[in-house]
């Protein structure tokens, strides 16, 4: 079997002149920010030296919630949930929503 000929249900719809939804392609959306947002998670407690349950004190949640976050898996993502890792984290979030782009998050770090 030539596995170089499989191709992605949404590259055949595009391919075919269809697309997604436009709910799917929010969808799409949220979940890439929620990876990047738990790459920058996983990245800054890790720098901090902080354990999950330790991050988990912090934000007020429990220690597989910080897990979760941190997998991506914790949607939506709320203003609440950014608010809480900016404090806990000692970070400021930088949220960027482009009409018709990807939306990025990034972390800057507060000064000592």
């Amino acid at each position: 079997m030539n596995h170089t000929r499989w191709k992605l249900a949404r590259e055949r719809m595009a391919a075919e002149g269809g697309g997604e939804s436009p709910e799917v392609v929010a969808e799409r959306e949220q979940i890439r920010l929620a990876y990047a947002l738990g790459q920058l998670v996983h990245d800054r407690r890790v720098a901090l030296g902080l354990t999950h349950a330790e991050l988990g004190e912090r934000l007020g949640m429990a220690e597989g919630d910080v897990e979760a976050v941190e997998l991506g898996g914790l949607l939506p993502l709320t203003a609440d949930l950014l608010v809480r890792l900016a404090t806990a984290l000692d970070v400021t979030v930088d949220l960027h929503m482009v009409s018709g782009g990807h939306p990025t998050v990034a972390f800057d770090e507060h000064a000592a």
